[in-house]
């Protein structure tokens, strides 16, 4: 090995041996150090996300409608709750024959609308 040649010298004398030489250096240094390589992938993953700019505006708005379905969703199943608690406690009041009882339950059915709750609290 010759110290004193220059990068292009030692390069125009480098074989397909040498280079099988170099990958499985690299290969067997990767196998040995791989799990201590992950604070290192984290570091240039943070690097790479801060170059190209966190902000993905196509991501940000499907990330926005989604939350509207799950929100939209909740309330739905919530009204469904409602209308299943009036139709068993009125099922209870007609079991236990109290017409009075069967009459409070059925006015209180418009007002398990969500849109009634809505007009509702905006007046008061």
């Amino acid at each position: 090995m010759n110290f004193t040649e220059s990068f292009s010298e030692f390069s125009s004398k480098i074989g397909p041996t040498d280079l099988a030489l170099y990958a499985g250096a690299g290969i067997i240094l990767w196998v040995l150090f791989k799990d201590k390589m992950t604070p290192v992938q984290k570091i240039i993953n943070d690097i790479v996300e801060q170059i190209k700019g966190k902000k993905d505006p196509v991501k940000d708005k499907v990330d926005k409608i989604i939350e509207e379905i799950k929100d939209t969703e909740s309330d739905q199943g919530l009204f469904f709750d409602l209308v299943v608690s009036w139709k068993q406690t009125r099922d209870l009041a007609e079991k236990s024959g109290c017409a009075k009882a069967v009459e409070v339950a059925d006015q209180m059915f418009p007002y398990l609308s969500h849109m009634v709750c809505e007009d509702v609290d905006t007046e008061e």
